[in-house]
């Protein structure tokens, strides 16, 4: 009697267990689903897309903004920096006006929004790649420049560099790189956009102390740049042509990083007639690009002020404004540690949509439901993919304007332009009509000049090394 009775425990035991083993696992499964889909019953507040939007904005390249000062000199370069600014807003204004239909059904994803006006099939492929391009450009250039960082707070204690000793031989690029995707393994395994919020406001102060401290160690320069000038650039018409070509790409990549994930993260803040989500995003983007403005100006008038046509030339060889100081040491390493933070952070904002996106058309064509080992190996393939693509490529400038003239312009100038045009059809020869149709023709030839500027600059450096050397 007293066995069966304690069989009958056991078994009773072992049968709770099971449930609630089942239970926990439906739980995840269940808020797994949740994490994968982008939908409209999330919470966002209005300053989360101010966030966001600072952090992929006010990224790396702000720190490249003297060099492309010193090809357009202070006049015509302060009005290409504000007018890409200005084009910016006008677009995201675009997109966030077309989020949403009169009847309420909203476009999560980018593609969707073009699947909508120009097609099923001529939406998605017109849009998805280019989209998928310019997150997986921008993520291998912040790699690049956070490896950039960390190896340049490395060498400011290293007493080889300071002794100028050439046989001493520094670490490798490729293995900071390999520090930075440790960092984005942990990262890459935060949900959805909500999760990573957090994430998002330390890169977003970061941001903003990086690109102060920036100017302030900029305004102390080193012998190497004594006596500058201010002058239009020399040199050959085809150096200069391409230098130029070159300079519109950066410039793009810098003004406009975050118009690829604009409908991704409106699609997180809840609308309602009374409140639409356009008026929040809207209230955030503008705060953002006064944030953004408050960071660039200081640091492009600045350094070009102090470095002038320096930046042009073979002095240190680089695109990074910040890589080029070596003193005040404590504010140079504090700028360089803020630049790693913000660009861990920002790495995640623009991989997030990514990462739903290919698990959700993953789960389509092989019919079935991902889970957290789903999550975890394709989220990791992605960021050593990256990681290969960066170390093969370590040539921060020329991927910047590569990257913001293939695939950054055509999804931030063109695409949203044309999206507009033909969802609202504006009066011909009326302002908008106008002002639309330039900004398209511009976009378009911006788009093929930094594209080929970028390209033969990656050819031509690529001759110089070994691969991923």
């Amino acid at each position: 009697m007293a066995g069966g009775l304690a069989v009958r425990k056991n078994f009773l035991f072992i049968t709770f267990f099971e449930i609630r083993i089942f239970s926990i696992q439906g739980f995840l499964l269940t808020k797994w689903r949740s994490w994968i889909l982008l939908n409209d019953s999330w919470s966002s507040k209005w300053w989360y897309s101010t966030v966001h939007i600072v952090t992929v904005t006010v990224g790396a390249g702000v720190l490249s903004l003297p060099t492309v000062m010193a090809y357009f000199g202070w006049a015509l370069g302060t009005m290409l920096l504000v007018g890409f600014l200005i084009l910016s807003l006008m677009c995201y204004w675009q997109l966030i006006q077309m989020h949403e239909t009169e009847h309420g059904h909203r476009f999560d994803r980018y593609h969707e929004l073009g699947q909508h006006i120009l097609g099923r099939h001529l939406g998605f492929w017109l849009i998805a790649p280019l989209q998928a391009i310019a997150q997986v450009g921008i993520d291998t250039v912040y790699i690049i420049a956070g490896a950039n960082s960390l190896e340049h707070v490395y060498s400011l204690f290293d007493k080889c560099k300071e002794l100028d000793v050439h046989k001493c031989k520094g670490i490798n690029l490729t293995y900071w790189m390999i520090l930075f995707m440790g960092v984005q393994l942990l990262l890459s395994q935060l949900p959805h956009f909500q999760s990573i919020t957090w994430v998002s406001f330390i890169a977003a102060v970061t941001a903003i102390g990086s690109a102060l401290s920036s100017g302030s160690a900029a305004s102390a320069p080193t012998q190497c740049f004594q006596n500058v000038g201010h002058g239009y650039p020399q040199g050959s018409e085809a150096h200069l042509a391409f230098g130029i070509f070159t300079s519109l790409g950066k410039l793009a990549f810098a003004a406009a990083a975050g118009h690829n994930i604009a409908l991704e993260i409106q699609a997180t803040i809840p609308s309602t007639t009374r409140h639409p989500s356009k008026r929040a995003m809207w209230r955030g983007i503008l705060v953002a690009y006064l944030v953004v403005a408050f960071c660039y100006l200081p640091v492009a008038l600045v350094g070009y002020k102090v470095y002038g046509d320096e930046t042009r030339d073979l002095c240190s060889g680089l695109d990074n404004v910040l890589l080029r100081l070596r003193n005040p040491k404590p504010m140079i390493v504090l700028a360089d540690l803020m630049v790693f933070i913000h660009l861990c952070g920002s790495y995640q904002v623009l991989a997030m949509p990514l990462f739903s996106n290919f698990e959700t058309l993953v789960e389509r064509m092989f019919k079935f439901e991902a889970n957290l080992k789903h999550r975890m190996i394709m989220r990791s393939i992605y960021v050593v993919l990256t990681l290969m693509l960066a170390a093969a490529f370590p040539f921060f400038g020329d991927l910047e304007a590569f990257f913001g003239g293939f695939a950054i312009i055509p999804t931030t100038y063109v695409i949203p332009s044309v999206l507009w045009h033909l969802s609202r059809k504006p009066e011909p020869l009326s302002p908008p009509w106008i002002a639309n149709l330039l900004c398209i023709s511009f976009g378009i030839a911006v788009m093929a000049t930094s594209t080929i500027g970028g390209l033969r600059n990656l050819i031509m450096k690529r001759r110089e090394l070994e691969f991923f050397q």
